[in-house]
């Protein structure tokens, strides 16, 4: 038996779901992991990892881009909703599609930049920590900005099916 197409990109998107919270999970646990480490390290043995508060800053700038590409897929990044309460549904349509091509071209320039940033640093040659050069840290910057740009790029030709949040709640007026 043959899939639709239907059930071959919510497939997909249950992969990339999956793969998006095991990414943070991941994350998550080995900044817990190092950090408790290096506390009990200090406290009971006297001791410091010399690499732990490097490699903390790094899982915690990692988890900031994953975490972002992970909102905005599922639309709970930050919004300003000022007009949409007030405007027709065709305009909301339109002003959202508006709204997510500027967004697009904002990552996109943000890809951009931090592409330049991340050559800057191969150029460099520095090291964050345990010999893991800089630009090998960073190169999440320009990752997460790109998936970021194809999201909403997508998004502006094909806004996504059913309420965007923020849904009001019931019984609140409009």
């Amino acid at each position: 038996m043959q899939r639709s197409e239907d059930e071959h990109g919510d497939t997909i998107a249950r992969a990339l779901r999956w793969i998006e919270q095991g990414s943070l999970t991941a994350l998550f646990l080995a900044l817990v992991v190092v950090g408790l480490a290096q506390i009990g390290f200090r406290n009971f043995a006297g001791i410091a990892l010399p690499w732990a508060d490097a490699l903390m800053r790094v899982l915690v700038l990692w988890l900031t881009m994953v975490g972002a590409v992970v909102a905005t897929g599922r639309l709970r990044h930050i919004r300003i909703d000022l007009v949409e309460r007030w405007l027709a549904p065709w305009a909301v349509a339109w002003l959202r599609r508006t709204m997510f091509g500027a967004t697009a071209v904002v990552c996109l320039i943000m890809t951009w930049t931090s592409l330049d940033m991340v050559a800057l640093e191969y150029e460099f040659q520095a090291v964050a920590f345990a010999n893991v050069p800089n630009w090998i840290v960073m190169a999440i910057v320009p990752v997460g900005f790109a998936m970021m740009t194809a999201r909403f790029a997508a998004w502006t030709i094909a806004p996504p099916r059913g309420a965007v949040p923020p849904v009001p709640a019931a019984g609140d007026e409009q």
